[in-house]
């Protein structure tokens, strides 16, 4: 199981089922997440806090998930920003990687794909790169 304690992750979704499905995988890793429902909570949350992992919805209500990326970015390049979104096509993916996203994982995803991408990105500080 991916240990994650101490790490404090920026979740932006604004569709609860999709939270609550995120919600349920990162209790089992023990890490501490925030919930942001919009682009603007968001960067007011980004500004507030020091996070070590932002899981971003790219289709958000008031400010598109890129758009949120790429002001996040223009303070912190350093801070792994996970995409999330439900297209499929590259473009879509590819308009993610060029607002400043990390990586993108394309909904449904399942545990081990989530697992999977927070471990290469939240313990690679630790030497451990992605062995467990």
């Amino acid at each position: 199981m991916l240990n994650l304690n101490g790490k404090l992750v920026l979740v932006v979704e604004d569709d609860d089922m999709n939270f609550l499905y995120l919600k349920h995988l990162l209790v089992l890793t023990g890490c501490t997440f925030i919930r942001a429902q919009s682009g603007s909570e968001a960067l007011e949350l980004f500004r507030n806090h020091r996070f070590d992992l932002i899981l971003m919805d790219i289709q958000l209500p008031d400010i598109a998930g890129t758009l949120v990326t790429r002001e996040i970015r223009s303070s912190d390049q350093s801070v792994p920003i996970i995409a999330q979104t439900a297209g499929k096509t590259n473009d879509k993916k590819e308009e993610a990687f060029e607002a400043g996203c990390s990586e993108v994982i394309v909904k449904p995803f399942s545990m081990e794909e989530l697992f999977d991408v927070l471990g290469r990105y939240l313990n690679r500080d630790e030497g451990r790169g992605t062995s467990h």
